[in-house]
Order: structure tokens, then C-alpha cells, then sequence
């Protein structure tokens, strides 16, 4: 036998275990083990852009971080992954741009003298010094500000030097954009009727948005959702927490009653970050920088209550409710979304670390006091109360019409059948 045919010895390795997955709990503030809910199904819901300005990295940051743990849980573990993320595009930033966006094109649109230039950016000036002072422990945004108004105080020297001056306006209102645009938003953003103005401008942020995840190989979401098409089940879902007692309705704006809440021995406010309660900065960054005056300060019990709904003021885009025209607040929408397509229940829900507080705590907190509210209806009237939507009912209180008296469809009867099943056994488990 020659030493070729000698058999080379191996040793069989031992068998190992499974491998464990483990996540950084937020809640926990620790890495746990991971277990879906449901096998090898993993529901997740992801907090996506408010679409008013380009993607920035941060955004990068925390897409391509979530884009890796998902390749991980789907390619590597082999987990059934239905991916959620949602598009703010009704929001105070996005208000306030398109507005800002609109009445600077108008503006330039017009023929003006350059004195009336000079004399108009004078007057924006001031109000962006005025703006200056005011932004109290903002200390970015005041440098950020003070900068622009130096060079547009430079700009204005030139200008009033100067002889030719066509040229001297066509070189002072690119310089002056920004601050004529807070001053003709100040003086006739309320004049503002064209709500496809936010429209356009929240899909154009979007597009880009996708355009760039795309750059980065970050996989699309298996589901996107956005705020605009939900405003109905928006409603819905702060209707039931006015009706369990924990929203109050001030001026025909909903707040959420945070020391309502945080009576109750069963619930805690701010689960994520109980130390931020009382954090004036991050409590105005949540509610929007159209929520913040003395006026909308002074219809909450409490200034540590959140917006669940605001009253729409004029040049804001608006859609009816029990409590007259308005629009959503910042956190109820990811609680109604992420309930609509994933139920009560998910595995993942994850976001920028800087919307733990308020957002995030927020969501918690709205989200366990509308499950209570609807584990507490009768599935025979969940649906009956909706006469704007339905004409007729069976015995059971599943819908059998439209309001109009059209007979439902048999899609939409087994849906309707299978959310009457859901709530039966909610309002079982309730009463036992």
C-alpha cells in the first residue's frame, strides 16, 4: 500500500446547538433573546422619513442598520419577514416648507423694484433677529439663523451701493430666499388655500427617498403605508380613547391626559426613557413647531399632554372629524398603522434613537389604552356606530351593507367577519 492510499484521519465534530439570535431591547435596555410571537412569522414595524427635505445620514445610518438585521433575521435565520414602514406626509415641517416653498415662488413670480426688494428683505430681516432671540436653548439653530442674517445684511450693502440694479436684485433675492420666506409665511401663511401645495411637496421628498435607499441597496419595505391614507382609522382609533376617558377634547384639538395615565396602576408613562418626562425641547419637537404657541399650550391640561388630533388653523390642510376639521398628531399615526397591518401584537419596532422620547413612549402609551377601549365594545356593536360607512347589520352586527344600501362584497364580508371574531375574543378574555 503506498503512502497515497493511507486513509487520512478526521475527527468528526461534535453536534452544536441552534444558533441564538439576540437583540438590543430597548425597553429592557439590554440584548435578549429573540422569539417571534408566531414561529417563524416575524412582524415588524418601522418608523419611516417625514418627507420635507432630503434624506440626510442619519437617515442612511439608521436604514442601513435596520436593512442588515433584516438580511440576518430573513437570509441567515431564515425567518418569514413581512416588513412594515410608514411615510409621514402630514406633519407641522412638511406645513411649514410647502407653505414657505409656494409664497417665495409666488413672490418671485412678481415684478419688483429693487427699493421694494430692499425695503421687503429689511423687514424679513428683522424678523428673523426676532426669530434669533427667541429660539431659546437652540443653540444650532440660533448659529444657524444668525449666520443667514449676517449675509443677508451683507447682501443689502451691496445692493444699496450699487448702480445697476436689475442686477442687484437678481443677486440679493437668491442670498435673501430663506429669510423672505419665514417673513411671507408670517405675514399671508394663513392666506393659503392650495392644499395640493403639501401633497406635492411630501411626494417629491418621498420619491427622493426611495431613490436614495435604493442607492444604498437598502431593501424596500414589504409594506408602505402613509398618513394621508389613513386618516379615517386615525379617527376612529382616537375616538376610542376619548370614550375610555384617557383624551380629553380642548378647542377641537384631542390631547392625551398623560397624568390620567400614569394614575393608573396598570400603565407607566415613558417606558423607553422615564428620565426625559418634563423635557421641554424634546416634548416641542413632537408636538410641531405649528403646535407650540401660548394659544395651543393653553388648551391642554397639563403641558406634558400630547396632541392626539389638532384643530386645523387657516393655511393648514384639514379633514373632518367629531371635533371639527384637523389633522393627526405625530405619534398616533405609527399606533394606528402598524395595528391596522400587523394587529396588537409585533415582534420589531424600531426607529432613530431620537424618537424614543417622546414618540416612541407616546405610541406605548396611546396604543395600550385603545386596546382597552376596544376590548371593552361588544363585537354586536363594534360595527354599528360606523353609520357612515355601513346601512345594515345581521343578527351579529357584521355589516351587510353599505351606506348607501349596496350589498357588501364577499371580500369585504369576510374581512368584516374575520375583525367580528378578533373582538369577540378580546371582549371574552376581558369579561373572564
Amino acid at each position: 500500500m503506498t503512502s497515497e492510499s493511507v486513509p487520512c484521519r478526521w475527527t468528526e465534530p461534535s453536534p452544536t446547538q441552534t444558533p441564538v439570535l439576540k437583540l438590543y431591547n430597548s425597553l429592557t435596555k439590554q440584548k435578549n433573546e429573540f422569539v417571534p410571537l408566531n414561529g417563524r412569522r416575524v412582524l415588524w414595524y418601522s418608523c419611516g422619513p417625514t418627507v420635507y427635505d432630503a434624506s440626510h445620514m442619519g437617515h442612511a445610518r439608521s436604514y442601513i442598520s435596520f436593512d442588515i438585521m433584516r438580511r440576518v433575521l430573513s437570509d441567515y435565520f431564515k425567518y418569514d419577514v413581512l416588513y412594515v414602514m410608514n411615510v409621514t406626509d402630514v406633519d407641522d415641517k412638511i406645513i411649514n416648507k410647502a407653505r414657505k416653498h409656494h409664497l417665495l415662488s409666488a413672490y418671485k413670480a412678481k415684478l419688483h423694484s429693487l427699493p421694494d426688494v430692499i425695503k421687503d428683505v429689511e423687514e424679513a430681516l428683522q424678523v428673523l433677529r426676532e426669530k434669533v432671540k427667541n429660539e431659546l436653548g437652540q443653540l444650532t439653530r440660533r448659529l444657524c439663523w444668525s449666520r443667514i442674517a449676517t449675509r443677508v445684511s451683507a447682501a443689502l450693502n451691496e445692493s444699496r451701493a450699487t448702480t445697476d440694479q436689475e442686477a442687484a436684485k437678481a443677486s440679493l433675492i437668491p442670498v435673501a430666499e430663506d429669510t423672505l420666506a419665514v417673513w411671507l409665511d408670517a405675514k399671508h401663511g394663513a392666506e393659503v388655500t392650495d392644499y395640493s401645495i403639501f401633497s406635492v411637496l411630501s411626494r417629491h421628498w418621498e420619491d427622493e427617498f426611495h431613490k436614495d435607499m435604493a442607492a444604498l441597496n437598502v431593501l424596500g419595505p414589504d409594506v408602505l403605508t402613509r398618513v394621508s391614507e389613513y386618516i379615517e382609522e386615525i379617527v376612529a382609533y382616537v375616538q376610542k380613547i376619548v370614550a375610555n376617558g384617557y383624551a380629553y377634547v380642548s378647542n377641537g384639538s384631542v390631547y392625551f391626559d398623560v397624568a390620567k395615565f400614569s394614575s393608573s396602576p396598570d400603565h407607566t408613562y415613558a417606558k423607553l426613557v422615564p428620565e426625559a418626562i418634563g423635557d421641554a425641547k424634546a416634548m416641542a419637537e413632537g408636538e410641531g413647531e405649528l403646535s407650540m404657541g401660548a394659544e395651543r399650550q393653553q388648551e391642554k391640561r397639563s403641558k406634558n399632554d400630547f396632541a392626539l388630533w389638532k384643530a386645523s388653523k387657516p393655511g393648514e390642510p384639514r379633514w373632518p372629524s367629531p371635533w371639527g376639521d384637523g389633522r393627526p398628531g405625530w405619534h398616533i399615526e405609527c399606533s394606528v398603522m402598524a395595528c391596522d397591518i400587523l394587529g396588537e401584537r409585533a415582534d420589531i419596532h424600531t426607529g432613530g434613537m431620537d424618537l424614543k422620547f417622546p414618540h416612541h413612549d407616546n405610541e406605548i402609551a396611546q396604543a395600550e389604552r385603545q386596546k382597552e377601549a376596544q376590548a371593552s365594545i361588544p363585537p354586536k356593536e363594534m360595527f354599528r356606530s360606523q353609520t357612515d360607512k355601513y346601512g345594515a347589520f345581521d343578527e351579529q352586527g357584521v355589516p351587510t351593507t353599505d351606506n348607501k344600501g349596496q350589498p357588501l362584497s364577499e371580500k369585504q364580508l369576510k374581512k368584516l367577519r374575520k375583525e367580528w371574531e378578533e373582538q369577540k375574543k378580546r371582549y371574552e378574555s376581558r369579561s373572564t
